[in-house]
């Protein structure tokens, strides 16, 4: 299996600068940049752009998924917009992370499964994932028990809790969107 990894940004509300649009294309020759993101394509080689500076300095998310097994979500937040006690009662080292940076908090999530996800393809499905944004900054955490569970799947731990989230069909759209993403 070649390799696949997807990359992008996405900023909501006001466009992105003409310096950011030239900052973003100079990354790489892959670039395919907009108004409001950029995307990146790879199937050998890796992205140079460090993804969490250019999202405190342009964007509000970023995605990325990988044929070998993972994916990240990082979510930029006004400081005032998100309770980071809350956030951390979620927190999962390597999983579920928030770290504030001067006035904004980033919220990462990654999860990494060892068997890989095979066929991945990325384009698109971040504008699926987009309402996960909202719902975190309007204090909703579902999505965030999704994450953890299926981390614990993925580690082999407790999966009745994932079983449980998609059998009684409590998920969001995006949540859908996101265990579809991870192979689930």
């Amino acid at each position: 299996m070649s390799e696949y990894q997807y990359y992008e940004f996405c900023r909501i509300g006001s466009p992105l600068s003409a310096e950011a649009r030239k900052t973003m294309q100079s990354l790489s020759s892959r670039a395919k940049v907009s108004t409001h993101g950029a995307s990146y394509t790879y199937n050998y080689g890796d992205f140079r752009g460090k993804p969490a500076e250019l999202v405190l300095n342009y964007f509000d998310v970023f995605f990325y998924i990988s044929n070998f097994g993972t994916l990240r979500l990082i979510f930029k937040y006004p400081e005032n917009q998100i309770t980071e006690e809350e956030i951390e009662k979620y927190r999962i080292k390597h999983v579920i992370h928030y770290q504030k940076h001067e006035q904004y908090g980033l919220l990462t999530i990654d999860i990494n499964n060892e068997e890989g996800f095979g066929w991945t393809e990325g384009e698109g499905l971040l504008a699926d994932l987009l309402p996960l944004y909202d719902e975190i900054k309007d204090n909703h955490y579902h999505f965030l028990q999704v994450v953890s569970a299926v981390h614990d799947h993925f580690m082999g731990e407790n999966s009745n809790t994932l079983s449980n989230l998609l059998t009684k069909n409590t998920l969001s759209s995006a949540e859908k969107t996101f265990v579809a993403c991870v192979g689930l």
